[in-house]
């Protein structure tokens, strides 16, 4: 979390001997290493900071970001250089010594993490940030009482972050305090459902547990997630890239479909239609996602619309009638709409079983045996 320096209202605050017009420029190139820094092209970004800051060599908010920007390369040598020349020119800023203590923490140095993260407390004692860190070094190092309290503090300085609570939680493991780690660690999957490591931490302390179908059921999602964490940082990056794309925005709401994130993919779908509303696979893909949710009727309502732009959708007439089904309504238009799902795609065995159930709630019962034959068949077939 970026926070801004005490001593320095605006950008640029220590002009020395720049000009206003260095200053200009220098900004320019500040905005557009930002730019690059957003989208994850960090060389680029590197490059225009190091111009940035030669233009204005004062100001402690570019060597900061240009050092996360070469920590982000894992050139941390030059990272640590960067913060330092950022705490030379403001002494009393906290988000470089946080920034140090992480490097420090990714090099394996535990001393020198939890001495820069213990300077960031010091300075700005509000800010959680430093004390989970802390807590994860106390943790690595073995000393469990001092990562729960730096945890705990941290959670009480902003308790809407999932990353302290899955640290106390991980530290209430270590102390093999399964049932309070569970309960924690779902606290934080509550915050952020698709935090990957809290998936797979809850994995591991229900099979120490011996609840195998709870650990098959974690685990499970936690491949899930492990298999998306790159598609979503390409999705995202996509879609940063290419704002007017409506299929990216598609391509996006389906992977935070698949993350569990209902409420972000139904976002991303409905502006991909906002962009492109003749996109019958994003209508489907929205009506999927409210069915997901429960919310049948304006599941329904999507697949609908969906049909308006493509007619032979077949997987949208089937998914109606399961919809119908589900509220035990309009059955009639139920079997209308898995008898078109079956006529438009004959070798589908789920379309044939909706087919099944639905004309066997209605009393078709000849059809009903005839739908489950061919369901048989095509699913030995498959």
């Amino acid at each position: 979390m970026l926070k801004y320096f005490a001593l320095f209202i605006i950008f640029f605050g220590a002009f020395g001997n720049t000009t206003l017009s260095d200053v200009s420029t220098a900004q320019k190139h500040y905005q557009r290493a930002t730019h690059y820094h957003d989208l994850g092209e960090f060389e680029q970004a590197v490059a225009e900071y190091k111009k940035a800051v030669a233009l204005d060599p004062n100001s402690p908010i570019i060597y900061n970001k240009l050092g996360v920007a070469y920590s982000e390369l894992k050139q941390y040598d030059a990272a640590l250089d960067a913060y330092r020349k950022a705490l030379a020119l403001s002494p009393i800023a906290a988000e470089p010594h946080y920034n140090i203590g992480l490097v420090y923490l990714k090099q394996g140095d535990l001393p020198r993490a939890a001495k820069a993260f213990k300077h960031a407390t010091t300075i700005d004692p509000e800010w959680s940030d430093p004390y989970t860190g802390l807590g994860e070094v106390h943790l690595k190092q073995g000393d469990y009482g001092e990562a729960a309290r730096t945890y705990k503090e941290a959670i009480r300085l902003n308790p809407k972050n999932a990353a302290p609570i899955l640290g106390l939680g991980k530290t209430y493991a270590k102390q093999k305090h399964l049932d309070t780690a569970i309960t924690t660690i779902e606290k934080a999957i509550e915050i952020q459902v698709d935090n990957t490591e809290a998936h797979y931490q809850l994995a591991q302390i229900y099979i120490k547990r011996g609840e195998k179908e709870k650990a098959a059921s974690a685990m499970a999602f936690f491949k899930t997630l492990s298999q998306t964490d790159p598609l979503l940082e390409k999705a995202e990056t996509w879609v940063k890239k290419h704002p007017d794309d409506a299929r990216g925005y598609n391509n996006l709401g389906i992977v935070y479909l698949a993350r569990r994130r209902f409420a972000d993919a139904v976002a991303n779908y409905k502006h991909a239609i906002s962009l492109a509303p003749d996109l019958a696979t994003t209508h489907y893909n929205l009506g999927h996602a409210y069915h997901k949710q429960g919310k049948i009727e304006s599941a329904i309502a999507a697949y609908q619309k969906a049909l308006t732009v493509d007619a032979d959708l077949a997987i949208a007439h089937n998914n109606i009638a399961v919809g119908y089904t589900e509220l035990k309504t309009n059955l009639n238009k139920a079997l209308f709409h898995a008898r078109t799902a079956v006529r438009l795609a004959p070798t589908d065995a789920n379309y044939w079983n909706t087919l099944s159930e639905i004309c066997d709630t209605l009393g078709l019962q000849d059809e009903a045996q005839q739908a489950r034959e061919k369901q048989k068949a095509y699913a030995d077939e498959q």
